[in-house]
Parts: C-alpha cells; sequence; structure tokens
C-alpha cells in the first residue's frame, strides 16, 4: 500500500518495503515483551494459546490466513473464471505447468552465475506451479513489459539441463551442426547454419533423396532448432526422411528482412546442389516445407520468393535454371499477418512529426520520443530511458577500474606539453577525441554485420578500449534495443521519402475501401436485426418450442482480440515480437507487404502454391490467418482453374486472376500445352488436394512444444509425419510432372508404399498399425488412398478432437451469447 500513496508503484521501493516489515518484526520480536503488547485483548489470548504446540499454532495461522485471503470466494464473491470452459482440460494442464515455469524462469533471470540460475528456475518454478495464482500474476507482469531476454529465457527454457534430462526426445542415429556458405549471388556474406536429424545410420544418407525443410518458429526473436528437437527426432524416427532445421537470425539483431532471405538462400543451395551439400544422393530432390507459428510465415515467404525467382528468369534461360517447387508445405499455427490495429497510420505518424518539429505544442517533442519503442530496453516501455547507458552505471555504483593502459595514456598526456605550461589530464583535446571515438563507435556498430569485420591493429586497440569502457560497465542485456541491431539494411533518403508517399497513399486507399465495406456490413446486420426483432416482438415466423438463436457479438471480432486472455501469447507479446522483428529502420507498408504478412500474398501466386496442410488451435489468437490464408488459397485455385479453361478452350480471359496469361491467336505450341497440363492437373484435384485444414478443439497456441506435457500433442506430431511421408508420395511426382508420362511413374509411387526398394537404394518403410478411438486397430497407410483426386486427411486416436470452419464460427458466434441472456424465469 505505500507505493499506493506515493502515487509510484516501484519495484525496488516494494523490495525495501519487504525488507522493512521483516526487520520490524525481528525487532519487536527479540527486544519486545514475550506476552505481547498491552493492546486490547492480546496478552490474555496469548496466554490462552499457551496450552497448544507450536505446531498447532503455526497451523492454525497459516490456516487463517489462508482462509481470510479467500474470504470471497467462501461467502460466494468471488469474480468469474475466464478461463473456466476456454481450453481443453489436456491443454489447461499443459498451460498450468508451462506457465509456472516461465514464471520460475523470469524470476531467476538475473541470478548469476549461470549454474546456481538453472537450480534456482527449477526450485522457483517447482513453487509456481504448486501457487498457480502467484505464477500467473507474476508472469503477467513480466509480459506486460516484455524484453528480448524475457522472451529467449522462457521459451528456451528446455536447454537447461535439469529439465533435458525429463524431455522425451527419441534417440536417432545421425545428427550434427553444419554451417553452410552463402550463395555466391546474395547480399549477404554470414554463414547459414542448419542442424540434420537423419534416423538411419549415416551411410544411408547419401541414397537418401526426400528432405523434410523445417523453420522452427519462436516469435522471431527466439527458439533454435535445439529446442524443437522433440517433434524434429521424431519426424526423422518415424518417416525415415532427413529432417533438416535452420538456425536463422533472430530479431533485434537480425530484423526484417533477413530471416526470410536467409531461409531462401539454404532453399537455393539445397535446390541447385540436389542437396549434396548436407550430404545427399544428388541425383534426385524432393523438399517439404515446415514451419511452426513464425517459422510457418517463412515458409510461405520463402515459398513466393522461389515463384518470384523462376518468374524473373528470361524466357530463355533452361528449364534447369529454375528451382525445383517444394511437394507441399506443412504450417502449424502460422504467424501470417501483421497489420494489428495498434499500428499507427502513416498519415497520422506525418502529423505527429509535423507538429513536432513546429513544436507548438508543448510536452510533444518528448510524446514523440516514447513512439520511438526501439530506444527502450523493453519494446513495449514507454518510459523516458536515461541519455546514456553510463547513468545506469553510475546508478549501481559501478566504476572502471584503472588498468596499465589508463597509466601510459597518463604518462603521455604529461610529457606532452609545451615547456612552462601543464596540460591538465582531460583537456578540451582529450574530450574532443574521446566524443569522436564514441562517434566512430556508434557508427561500427550501425554499420554492418560486426562479427564479420575485418579490422587493422589499430582498429583492435580502439575497439578493445571501447569494450573496457562499455561492455564492462552496461551488459549487453541493458542495451536499448536500437544499439543491439547488427544488420542494418541502407537506402537512399530519396527512395525512403518516395516510398512513405506511396505507401501512405496506398494505405489510406485501402484504409477507406475496407471502412466503407465494414459499414455496409453493419448497416445490412442492424436491417436484419431489427427485423428479427420486430417480427419475434409480435409472435410472426417463430415455430412452436423453437428457441430463438442467442445473438453473438464476435461475428466480425478478430481471433486476436477474441482470445486477448490467451495463456501462451498475449497481445503485449503480440506487439513486441512484431516491433523487434521490423526493427529500428524500416517503416514498411502492413497493407501491402506481404512478405511482412503473407495473407496478403496476390493470388496470381497463391494459384501455383504447392498442396498445403494447415493445423491451428481453436482459440489460438492466429486461428483467422490460418483460415483465410487456407480460403483465399483455394479462391485463387479456383479461378486459376476457370481462367485455364477458358484460354485452352479460346474464350476470353477478361476479368480473372490469370490476366498475364492472355496470349495472341498466335501463340506458341509449347506455352499452350504447359496450360493444357495445368489445367488437366487441376481438373483431376479436389479442394482438399490445394489445401487441408485441421482445427483443433479447445487448443490454442504452441500445442507441438508440449508433447511431455500432452499425450494428445505427441499423437498429433505423429500424425504430421504420417502425412508428410504420404505427401512425398502423392506430390512429389506431380510436382515433376509424372502424371503427364503414363502410368510407368505412378506404378513406381505405388510400389513404394508396398515396401519396396528404388533405385537409390531409400527404402519405403509399411505404416505402424495405431489404435483407434473407438479402441479398433487401423492401418494409417491402408486409410489413405494413393489416387490423385482423394487425399489422406491426418488422423489418429487421441490426436485431439477436429473441428470444422463452420463449426469454428458457430462456437465463435456463440462464446459471448451469455450477456445477451435474460434473468432465468
Amino acid at each position: 500500500m505505500p507505493h499506493h500513496l506515493l502515487g509510484r508503484p516501484s519495484a525496488s521501493w516494494k523490495r525495501t518495503h519487504v525488507f522493512l516489515v521483516i526487520l520490524f518484526w525481528m525487532w519487536r520480536l527479540s527486544v519486545g515483551n514475550p506476552g505481547g503488547p498491552r493492546v486490547l485483548w492480546i496478552r490474555k489470548l496469548n496466554r490462552r494459546l499457551q496450552g497448544f504446540s507450536p505446531w498447532q499454532i503455526i497451523v492454525s495461522t497459516l490456516t487463517a490466513v489462508y482462509a481470510v485471503r479467500n474470504l470471497d470466494k467462501i461467502v460466494g464473491l468471488g469474480s468469474p473464471e475466464p478461463l473456466a470452459h476456454l481450453y481443453s482440460p489436456s491443454y489447461y494442464r499443459a498451460t498450468w505447468i508451462a506457465t509456472g515455469l516461465d514464471a520460475g524462469f523470469t524470476t531467476a533471470m538475473s541470478v548469476k552465475p549461470k549454474w546456481l540460475r538453472d537450480i534456482c528456475s527449477v526450485l522457483f518454478s517447482i513453487y509456481y506451479i504448486i501457487y498457480a495464482n502467484e505464477g500467473d500474476e507474476k508472469l503477467r507482469r513480466f509480459r506486460a513489459v516484455p524484453t528480448v531476454e524475457m522472451f529467449r529465457t522462457t521459451w528456451e527454457k528446455t536447454s537447461n539441463p535439469y529439465l533435458r534430462v525429463l524431455s522425451s526426445a527419441p534417440s536417432i542415429a545421425f545428427y550434427r551442426r553444419i554451417v553452410l556458405p552463402r550463395p555466391s549471388s546474395s547480399q549477404y556474406d554470414r554463414p547459414i547454419t542448419v542442424h540434420v536429424y537423419f534416423a538411419a545410420p549415416v551411410l544411408q544418407l547419401h541414397n537418401c533423396t526426400d528432405l523434410i525443410l523445417d523453420f522452427p518458429g519462436g516469435g522471431f526473436v527466439a527458439m533454435t532448432p535445439e529446442h524443437h528437437e522433440e517433434r524434429l527426432r521424431t519426424w526423422a524416427l518415424r518417416t525415415g526422411k532427413a529432417v533438416l532445421a535452420v538456425d536463422y537470425g533472430k530479431a533485434p539483431e537480425y530484423p526484417y528482412p533477413f530471416a526470410m532471405d536467409e531461409c531462401f538462400d539454404l532453399y537455393r543451395l539445397l535446390a541447385e546442389s540436389s542437396g549434396r551439400c548436407i550430404g545427399m544422393s544428388g541425383k534426385d530432390f524432393n523438399v517439404i516445407l515446415s514451419g511452426d507459428s513464425a517459422g510457418a510465415a517463412l515458409a510461405v515467404g520463402v515459398m513466393v520468393k522461389i515463384l518470384q525467382y523462376n518468374q524473373s528468369l528470361p524466357a530463355t534461360s533452361p528449364s534447369s535454371a529454375k528451382l525445383e517447387l517444394p511437394a507441399a508445405l506443412v504450417l502449424s499455427y502460422a504467424v501470417l499477418d501483421f497489420n494489428f490495429t495498434s499500428w499507427m497510420s502513416p498519415d497520422n505518424l506525418r502529423v505527429l512529426r509535423s507538429e513536432q518539429s513546429t513544436g507548438n505544442l508543448p510536452g510533444l517533442r518528448e510524446l514523440a520520443s516514447q513512439k520511438n519503442h526501439l530506444q527502450h530496453v523493453s519494446p513495449l516501455s514507454m518510459i523516458e530511458r536515461k541519455h546514456s547507458g553510463g547513468s545506469q552505471a553510475k546508478r549501481r555504483g559501478l566504476k572502471r577500474g584503472r588498468s596499465w593502459k589508463d597509466a601510459l595514456m597518463d604518462l603521455a598526456a604529461n610529457a606532452s606539453p609545451t615547456e612552462g605550461t601543464s596540460a591538465p589530464l582531460w583537456s578540451a583535446s582529450a574530450s574532443a577525441e574521446k566524443d569522436r571515438r564514441a562517434a566512430a563507435v556508434a557508427m561500427k556498430r550501425k554499420s554492418s554485420v560486426r562479427s564479420f569485420e575485418v579490422r587493422t591493429a589499430d582498429e583492435s586497440e580502439f575497439w578493445a578500449d571501447e569494450e573496457s569502457d562499455e561492455c564492462d560497465s552496461v551488459k549487453e542485456e541493458d542495451r536499448p534495443l536500437e544499439e543491439r541491431v547488427r544488420y542494418v539494411y541502407k537506402e537512399s533518403p530519396q527512395q525512403e521519402r518516395d516510398s512513405a508517399e506511396t505507401s501512405s497513399e496506398q494505405h489510406l486507399h485501402i484504409c477507406l475501401e475496407r471502412q466503407q465495406e465494414e459499414l455496409s456490413e453493419a448497416v445490412q446486420q442492424a436491417n436484419v436485426k431489427a427485423v428479427t426483432l420486430v417480427t419475434r416482438g409480435h409472435g410472426l415466423g417463430r415455430g412452436k418450442g423453437k428457441e430463438p438463436e442467442p445473438i453473438g457479438t464476435r461475428l466480425t471480432m478478430t481471433s486476436r482480440v477474441g482470445y486477448f486472455q490467451d495463456r501462451i501469447i498475449s497481445p503485449s507479446m503480440m506487439r513486441a515480437m512484431a516491433i523487434l522483428y521490423i526493427g529500428p529502420h524500416r517503416n514498411p507498408d502492413f497493407a501491402t507487404d506481404y512478405f511482412l504478412s503473407p495473407i496478403l500474398t496476390p493470388a496470381t501466386l497463391l494459384a501455383q502454391f504447392p498442396p498445403l496442410l494447415m493445423q491451428c488451435g481453436e482459440k489460438d489468437p492466429f486461428v483467422d490467418d490460418t483460415v483465410i490464408f487456407a480460403g483465399r488459397v483455394r479462391e485463387a485455385k479456383r479461378a486459376r482453374k476457370k481462367e485455364l479453361d477458358r484460354k485452352v478452350g479460346g474464350g476470353s480471359a477478361k476479368g480473372g486472376v490469370g490476366d498475364g496469361l492472355r496470349m495472341s491467336h498466335a501463340c506458341e505450341d509449347a506455352e499452350m500445352k504447359l496450360l493444357q497440363a495445368e489445367r488437366d492437373r487441376l481438373a483431376r484435384e479436389t479442394e482438399d488436394d490445394w489445401v487441408q485444414m485441421v482445427l483443433f478443439k479447445d487448443w490454442s497456441h504452441g500445442y507441438l512444444q508440449m508433447m511431455t506435457l500432452m499425450k494428445e500433442a505427441k499423437d498429433v506430431v505423429e500424425d504430421l509425419a504420417d502425412w508428410i511421408e504420404d505427401a512425398f508420395v502423392r506430390y512429389a511426382w506431380k510436382e515433376r510432372g509424372w502424371e503427364e508420362s503414363g502410368g510407368k511413374k505412378r506404378g513406381v509411387a505405388r510400389s513404394r508404399r508396398r515396401g519396396e526398394t528404388d533405385d537409390s537404394g531409400a527404402t519405403f518403410i509399411a505404416r505402424k498399425r495405431l489404435s483407434g478411438s473407438g479402441g479398433e486397430s487401423f492401418d494409417r497407410q491402408s486409410s489413405v488412398s494413393s489416387e490423385p483426386g482423394e487425399v489422406g486427411m491426418p488422423r489418429g486416436g487421441n490426436g485431439g478432437q477436429r473441428i470444422s470452419e463452420v463449426e469454428l464460427m458457430r462456437r465463435r458466434r456463440l462464446l459471448d451469447a451469455h450477456m445477451f441472456e435474460g434473468p432465468a424465469t
């Protein structure tokens, strides 16, 4: 309560308050009267309590304290529980343990050294798992102003040696961390780090032709393949394929689009070498891209870059110059939309800058400086930061000790003055030189990737002195985010002005169109609602015994807003990750940049996507991204199919998605044959061949990371492995045009499913037999047909309950219906 009276909550004051209370009562117990003070009936009560044992007094006191703290629940005045029916029991139990672990690890985040921090993290986690409410409150405070270290500490907790003992990751025959060079045409020079998982002996890797290329999630700021090992090892063991996961550069050190470009460079290396760069056969190369959360966004971005790369090649280029398309994409709870409503529009930002420059309004300059989120340690902090990191060191009482180098500099300074004068130790010239060096340090820090700079001997001395001045006083996690950036994208001022003006006009036009569409829909909904209420009031159109359908206000509410109380991804974490990923040097147009928001990918590109499998939890804040992206892919495929029908049939191609396909009557036969083949392929396929979407009832985000905590999550990972194995057989030969070569290749594909060996020596093993939910035994292999038009949906006995898109929308509409229910009669 004291900090409430002072009007400024402070963590240091709370700590001081706790110490003062403890010291006060220790002093009272040591020097005070053992019978208690002469206040009311305290001494009389003390004499009565002498008849009880110390154990009885302690237990009864703790029980009384517990009863007082929960008095509102005892008398029935407790607050409603918002998570009462939000999650399934198994998922809620998993999030309970995950929340306790996160609270414990964040509490021990500042403990040094590392061995002690690892022990304290486990001990604190046990405490917060037992006292779950305290764990929720502790984590809520950390997530309110998240930092990069908080993200990495909580999400990379599986690197703790004591937790790794409890991990259920299976053992495999081959695992290696490999560093690959960039392609010669890449604009980056930072090598690519990948992790290879292979269940068979390493010699069989040279005969392997199928690869699972995984982009691990982690909010673009944390987590490496080592923190996804349970899933990756399970896939390698269950499919028998090679699994390759990339450790891409994380924000804020490597902001957008560094990670996406790095993943695309890796795909180019693999495709151009047919996998020889990681030890595969090189004779044939089939790849399936997979990703979860942020990794799914990277997978979609890489797919778009592949299509654009092939389109950018000259028409005279040989077919071998094009990159082979992936056989399929597997996306789990994908983050595909960065167009949050919390972003300030370019027009409003322009007005704010204009008013700031004029200086008309007092305090506006301070307000504008607070909008620079990357000048703080946390991207969501709105508190003004001190001028320099040195001030923090002064507040903490840190002081750099004098070294032998300082003594030599002092001697040189004393010997340099002219005769008859004595220069002070820190003269004006020395101060100017120090300022010049500090400016040079700032420029070097923001120039490029510091890890790969070649320095001269003089620069090495200078940088060594700078490290001793700064790094000894200010730790890396205490620096502002803009100083932690290691890669800066250069852009001319004119390009920045042109792009800003263009993005402002486009964004304003799109916003106005969307606003008009939303207002029109609102008017129609209001008219329908009014007519319905009037009709019901007069008793018209109402059948006997038919209850009125509850009104749902979440019909047009986004999942990010609807599930803002999510226990895995909170709104503050979403905003922080977005700010960190974009970085301090870019102001993208969130309404048009489809690499940042893949949900905006043009339909002409979506129509060329390979088969997709998209999975997500029903209560995931990003479930809308999955549903909308799947719908857009289906729409693009349908439009492409109609366009090809008109083009091949000689009709007009006016107004379709494939306007770029218009050709003159004298077009070459080769192009017409390609269009004919594409139309035939789309005609044989169903919409389930294009996109398969699985929604898990009462689940949210991150369930693939809960294999140890949820048996259902382990079943889902195994189902994904089975789908991937089927996709290599069903879709790989389609992408290479094998269906046009007759039944020869089809027969090969079917023979592989029966466990035969192809010429490369790779053996295709038959599926395991698993038990279904009803207790009967079924073969996953036999439940999936190999015909092109039939699709094998991932299924499993205990892999979570699936729901359809229609059921998802119905449940979303009815979720808030309790607000409109009248009193019980």
